[in-house]
Protein backbone atom coordinates (compact mmCIF):
# COMPACT_ATOMS: atom_id res chain seq x y z
CA UNK A 1 0.00 0.00 0.00
CA UNK A 2 1.42 3.50 -1.07
CA UNK A 3 2.35 5.20 2.20
CA UNK A 4 0.14 8.53 2.81
CA UNK A 5 1.16 11.39 0.58
CA UNK A 6 1.53 15.15 2.37
CA UNK A 7 -1.67 17.51 2.05
CA UNK A 8 0.86 20.19 0.54
CA UNK A 9 2.09 18.06 -2.18
CA UNK A 10 -1.45 17.17 -3.19
CA UNK A 11 -2.70 20.51 -3.15
CA UNK A 12 0.66 21.53 -5.28
CA UNK A 13 -0.08 19.08 -7.65
CA UNK A 14 -3.42 19.43 -8.35
CA UNK A 15 -3.68 22.28 -10.89
CA UNK A 16 -1.68 20.80 -13.09
CA UNK A 17 -2.78 16.95 -13.03
CA UNK A 18 -3.00 15.83 -16.30
CA UNK A 19 -6.20 13.43 -15.37
CA UNK A 20 -7.97 16.72 -13.97
CA UNK A 21 -7.14 18.52 -17.07
CA UNK A 22 -8.44 15.66 -19.36
CA UNK A 23 -11.67 15.00 -17.72
CA UNK A 24 -14.47 16.33 -19.60
CA UNK A 25 -16.01 19.24 -18.96
CA UNK A 26 -19.68 18.42 -19.50
CA UNK A 27 -21.54 15.19 -18.29
CA UNK A 28 -25.18 14.27 -18.28
CA UNK A 29 -26.19 18.07 -17.36
CA UNK A 30 -22.98 18.30 -15.14
CA UNK A 31 -20.62 20.87 -14.99
CA UNK A 32 -16.84 20.16 -14.16
CA UNK A 33 -15.90 22.54 -11.69
CA UNK A 34 -12.37 23.39 -10.56
CA UNK A 35 -10.99 22.26 -7.22
CA UNK A 36 -8.65 23.54 -4.75
CA UNK A 37 -11.01 23.76 -1.42
CA UNK A 38 -10.10 22.60 1.65
CA UNK A 39 -13.14 21.43 3.35
CA UNK A 40 -12.34 20.10 7.31
CA UNK A 41 -10.60 16.77 6.22
CA UNK A 42 -11.71 16.98 2.43
CA UNK A 43 -9.64 18.16 -0.15
CA UNK A 44 -11.29 18.86 -3.22
CA UNK A 45 -9.52 18.13 -6.53
CA UNK A 46 -12.84 18.54 -8.40
CA UNK A 47 -16.67 18.78 -8.97
CA UNK A 48 -19.34 17.51 -11.20
CA UNK A 49 -22.30 20.03 -10.26
CA UNK A 50 -25.94 20.80 -11.56
CA UNK A 51 -27.34 23.88 -9.09
CA UNK A 52 -30.58 23.67 -10.28
CA UNK A 53 -30.52 19.52 -9.47
CA UNK A 54 -28.97 20.20 -6.22
CA UNK A 55 -26.36 17.43 -7.00
CA UNK A 56 -22.79 17.34 -7.44
CA UNK A 57 -19.79 14.27 -7.86
CA UNK A 58 -16.94 15.43 -5.83
CA UNK A 59 -13.68 14.08 -6.68
CA UNK A 60 -11.53 14.32 -2.99
CA UNK A 61 -8.90 13.76 -0.88
CA UNK A 62 -9.40 13.14 2.79
CA UNK A 63 -6.61 13.54 5.22
CA UNK A 64 -8.71 11.76 7.81
CA UNK A 65 -7.95 8.21 6.05
CA UNK A 66 -5.53 9.82 3.51
CA UNK A 67 -7.52 8.00 0.85
CA UNK A 68 -8.71 9.39 -2.86
CA UNK A 69 -12.49 8.57 -3.28
CA UNK A 70 -15.57 10.17 -5.43
CA UNK A 71 -18.47 11.94 -2.84
CA UNK A 72 -21.79 12.00 -3.92
CA UNK A 73 -23.85 14.94 -2.87
CA UNK A 74 -28.13 14.88 -3.27
CA UNK A 75 -30.03 17.23 -1.71
CA UNK A 76 -28.57 17.16 2.24
CA UNK A 77 -27.58 13.48 1.71
CA UNK A 78 -23.56 13.21 1.60
CA UNK A 79 -21.97 9.92 0.93
CA UNK A 80 -18.92 8.65 -0.60
CA UNK A 81 -18.58 5.76 -3.10
CA UNK A 82 -16.28 3.11 -1.81
CA UNK A 83 -15.98 1.54 -4.77
CA UNK A 84 -13.60 3.88 -5.86
CA UNK A 85 -11.60 4.51 -2.81
CA UNK A 86 -7.58 4.08 -2.61
CA UNK A 87 -4.68 5.65 -1.20
CA UNK A 88 -2.88 5.48 -4.96
CA UNK A 89 -3.13 8.54 -7.24
CA UNK A 90 -2.53 6.89 -9.97
CA UNK A 91 -5.16 4.12 -9.57
CA UNK A 92 -7.50 6.64 -8.86
CA UNK A 93 -6.87 8.35 -11.89
CA UNK A 94 -7.18 5.44 -14.08
CA UNK A 95 -10.38 4.33 -12.48
CA UNK A 96 -12.30 7.78 -12.35
CA UNK A 97 -11.08 8.35 -15.98
CA UNK A 98 -12.99 4.89 -17.04
CA UNK A 99 -15.56 5.35 -14.84
CA UNK A 100 -16.22 9.15 -14.58
CA UNK A 101 -19.22 9.21 -17.34
CA UNK A 102 -20.96 6.04 -15.37
CA UNK A 103 -20.61 7.69 -11.78
CA UNK A 104 -21.77 11.48 -13.11
CA UNK A 105 -24.77 9.69 -14.88
CA UNK A 106 -25.85 7.65 -11.30
CA UNK A 107 -25.77 10.93 -9.72
CA UNK A 108 -28.37 12.55 -12.03
CA UNK A 109 -32.71 12.70 -11.07
CA UNK A 110 -33.49 10.27 -13.77
CA UNK A 111 -31.33 7.33 -12.81
CA UNK A 112 -32.29 4.16 -11.81
CA UNK A 113 -30.21 2.32 -9.37
CA UNK A 114 -28.33 -0.70 -10.10
CA UNK A 115 -30.32 -2.44 -7.76
CA UNK A 116 -33.57 -1.21 -9.36
CA UNK A 117 -34.40 -5.06 -9.84
CA UNK A 118 -34.43 -6.07 -6.77
CA UNK A 119 -36.80 -2.33 -5.98
CA UNK A 120 -38.89 -3.66 -9.00
CA UNK A 121 -39.72 -7.02 -7.50
CA UNK A 122 -40.42 -5.06 -3.93
CA UNK A 123 -43.16 -2.87 -5.83
CA UNK A 124 -40.88 0.09 -5.36
CA UNK A 125 -40.56 1.53 -8.48
CA UNK A 126 -44.25 0.95 -9.49
CA UNK A 127 -44.99 2.71 -6.47
CA UNK A 128 -47.50 5.33 -6.50
CA UNK A 129 -49.08 6.32 -3.61
CA UNK A 130 -46.17 9.00 -2.59
CA UNK A 131 -47.97 10.90 -5.87
CA UNK A 132 -50.85 11.60 -3.64
CA UNK A 133 -48.33 13.02 -0.92
CA UNK A 134 -48.08 16.85 -0.76
CA UNK A 135 -45.33 18.37 -2.61
CA UNK A 136 -45.05 20.73 0.27
CA UNK A 137 -45.45 21.04 3.84
CA UNK A 138 -44.02 23.48 5.35
CA UNK A 139 -40.85 24.54 4.32
CA UNK A 140 -40.23 20.98 3.23
CA UNK A 141 -40.51 19.99 -0.33
CA UNK A 142 -40.96 16.23 -2.01
CA UNK A 143 -37.39 15.89 -3.48
CA UNK A 144 -36.64 12.37 -4.07
CA UNK A 145 -39.32 10.19 -5.01
CA UNK A 146 -39.42 5.74 -5.91
CA UNK A 147 -39.82 6.07 -9.15
CA UNK A 148 -36.09 7.40 -9.00
CA UNK A 149 -34.51 5.71 -6.09
CA UNK A 150 -31.03 6.58 -4.87
CA UNK A 151 -29.09 3.81 -3.82
CA UNK A 152 -27.04 4.82 -0.23
CA UNK A 153 -24.99 3.40 2.01
CA UNK A 154 -24.96 0.19 4.34
CA UNK A 155 -27.10 -1.57 2.03
CA UNK A 156 -29.83 0.97 1.86
CA UNK A 157 -32.14 2.66 -0.92
CA UNK A 158 -33.97 6.26 -0.60
CA UNK A 159 -37.28 6.28 -1.89
CA UNK A 160 -38.82 9.41 -0.52
CA UNK A 161 -37.16 12.03 0.65
CA UNK A 162 -38.71 15.52 2.30
CA UNK A 163 -36.39 18.51 2.81
CA UNK A 164 -35.71 21.87 3.83
CA UNK A 165 -32.80 23.09 2.22
CA UNK A 166 -32.65 26.38 4.02
CA UNK A 167 -32.55 24.96 7.26
CA UNK A 168 -30.27 22.03 6.88
CA UNK A 169 -33.72 19.67 7.91
CA UNK A 170 -35.05 16.68 6.62
CA UNK A 171 -37.05 13.29 6.67
CA UNK A 172 -36.18 10.41 4.35
CA UNK A 173 -37.29 7.13 3.78
CA UNK A 174 -35.37 4.35 3.17
CA UNK A 175 -35.68 0.29 2.37
CA UNK A 176 -33.03 -1.57 3.37
CA UNK A 177 -32.23 -4.34 0.87
CA UNK A 178 -30.91 -6.81 3.80
CA UNK A 179 -33.09 -6.77 6.39
CA UNK A 180 -35.89 -5.97 3.45
CA UNK A 181 -37.65 -3.15 6.02
CA UNK A 182 -38.78 0.37 5.23
CA UNK A 183 -37.32 2.85 8.16
CA UNK A 184 -36.84 6.76 8.37
CA UNK A 185 -34.21 9.17 9.07
CA UNK A 186 -34.10 13.00 10.02
CA UNK A 187 -31.73 15.43 10.01
CA UNK A 188 -31.76 19.06 12.15
CA UNK A 189 -29.73 21.87 10.99
CA UNK A 190 -27.70 18.73 9.35
CA UNK A 191 -27.44 16.35 12.13
CA UNK A 192 -28.81 12.90 11.56
CA UNK A 193 -30.83 11.22 13.82
CA UNK A 194 -32.45 7.94 14.05
CA UNK A 195 -36.44 7.29 14.46
CA UNK A 196 -38.55 5.21 14.52
CA UNK A 197 -41.92 6.11 13.79
CA UNK A 198 -42.27 4.96 10.33
CA UNK A 199 -40.59 1.15 10.70
CA UNK A 200 -42.56 -0.58 8.38
CA UNK A 201 -42.51 -4.23 6.92
CA UNK A 202 -44.08 -3.39 3.52
CA UNK A 203 -44.73 -0.69 1.32
CA UNK A 204 -48.67 -0.65 3.05
CA UNK A 205 -48.49 -0.79 5.90
CA UNK A 206 -45.71 2.48 5.30
CA UNK A 207 -48.73 3.96 3.61
CA UNK A 208 -50.95 3.74 6.46
CA UNK A 209 -48.05 5.40 8.60
CA UNK A 210 -47.58 8.12 5.97
CA UNK A 211 -51.16 8.94 5.36
CA UNK A 212 -51.25 9.53 9.60
CA UNK A 213 -47.96 10.94 10.30
CA UNK A 214 -46.26 12.50 7.54
CA UNK A 215 -47.59 16.29 7.44
CA UNK A 216 -47.64 16.40 11.27
CA UNK A 217 -44.15 15.22 12.10
CA UNK A 218 -42.92 17.49 9.33
CA UNK A 219 -44.46 20.56 10.73
CA UNK A 220 -42.83 19.57 14.18
CA UNK A 221 -39.78 19.25 12.74
CA UNK A 222 -39.92 21.85 11.21
CA UNK A 223 -40.70 23.74 14.36
CA UNK A 224 -38.17 22.02 16.25
CA UNK A 225 -35.52 23.06 13.63
CA UNK A 226 -35.92 26.85 14.31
Amino acid sequence: MPKPEDIEVIIKRRPDWEFLQKLPKELHGFSLEEGGQLKGHEFVLGSYVNEEARRRLELIYTKETFDYVPVRQVGLLRYRDFRYITRDKDVFAEWITGAIDRLVEETTPTYVPRSGHLLRDKGILDWHFPDTLPERVGNFVKFIGPQCPLDFINNATVILDYADFDAGNELVFLYNRVRNEFYAENKKHLIPNTIHEFDAKNLEDLEVLLAESLEPYLLDLGNDGK
